[in-house]
């Protein structure tokens, strides 16, 4: 039975009737995955100057980012608005670009840019991660907009992208699915969905994460790694990658000092383990003033996802 608040939604499901879960057999990926030119940051809790802009309550701005560094809006503009903190950079940046090179190796090509279109015109940045071959995994409120017509009237996905370069090509997807949790209560503790793709081409050529619901005991104190596409980084335009250990663990989220921006949403958080290797366990979406968090990876997380990669 379907937990509350995980009950799937689809944009194509005229009374949105949730699906039956199923087992899925997933191939393991035993690579290793960090960037060489890493290298581990040191950390200052405050702000990094220029990174983030901050509103009060009032509307009146705190703290903003140069007129030189404008950016495409994030897709979480659309359902929490500009007065919230939506993606934060935390102490020093420490944030590191791809290599093009790398964009054609995974896991880094599992990665993709979205832009969303919204019925009333608008473009929203994101990213999404292939759980299958017509499936790829992203932040419920890049799939449903709340302040902005509600479902996208079509989101383009395109992996690996490099600036003008999109070696896979890409994608113009139509069809969603979320849960009420979020497109109900707006609650980030059910902040997942996905967008489905009648073209499957790209997603056979680049493959697809592993994706695991883990214990608390395997969660705790693990390197996450994230990797996206965020808008303050050359217009979402070149994927930029970041890991420190996770801060917290809670029933629903995973919390860390990970730096993101707006675009970021969406990214795979994902650990590396001795037994499987590189596995994906939570979804990137929420900034913060001293951390960053995503939405966890449970059992009834991963039985939907299961479930949409089953019957899309």
């Amino acid at each position: 039975m379907t937990s509350s608040g995980h009950r799937p939604v689809k944009n194509t499901d005229p009374i949105n009737e949730a699906a039956s879960a199923q087992e899925a057999a997933i191939v393991p990926q035993r690579n290793k995955t960090t960037l060489s030119y890493y290298r581990p940051p040191r950390r200052q809790q405050v702000i990094a100057e220029a990174a983030v802009m901050i509103a009060s309550p009032d509307g009146s701005v705190l703290e903003a980012l140069p007129e030189s560094m404008e950016f495409l809006p994030d897709a979480a503009v659309a359902s929490l608005g500009d007065h919230t903190l939506l993606e934060a950079v935390i102490g020093n940046d420490d944030r590191v670009k791809v290599a093009p090179e790398l964009l054609r190796a995974n896991p880094w090509r599992q990665i993709c840019a979205l832009r969303i279109h919204s019925t009333s015109g608008r473009t929203y940045v994101g990213t999404a991660w292939f759980i299958a071959p017509g499936v790829v995994a992203t932040a419920g409120h890049c799939v449903f907009l709340h302040d902005d017509g509600k479902w996208p009237a079509s989101i383009d996905v395109i992996p690996s992208k490099a600036g003008p370069e999109e070696p896979f090509g890409r994608v113009r997807a139509t069809r969603f699915a979320t849960v009420d949790g979020w497109t109900k209560e707006r609650s980030r503790d059910f902040d997942y969905g996905v967008i489905f793709l009648d073209n499957t081409n790209p997603g056979t050529q680049v493959g697809n994460f592993e994706v695991a619901a883990l214990a608390n005991v395997e969660l705790g104190g693990a390197v996450a790694k994230v990797s996206g596409y965020p808008a303050d980084r050359e217009r979402a335009e070149f994927q930029y990658f970041h890991e420190r250990p996770l801060i917290d663990v809670t029933e629903a989220r995973l919390v860390y000092d990970i730096d993101t921006f707006g675009g970021h949403s969406g990214s795979p958080i994902w650990i590396d383990t001795e037994e499987l290797g590189l596995i994906a366990v939570g979804i990137h979406t929420t900034g913060g003033l001293s951390s960053n968090s995503g939405t966890r990876i449970t059992d009834e997380v991963l039985n939907n996802l299961i479930s949409w990669t089953e019957g899309q």
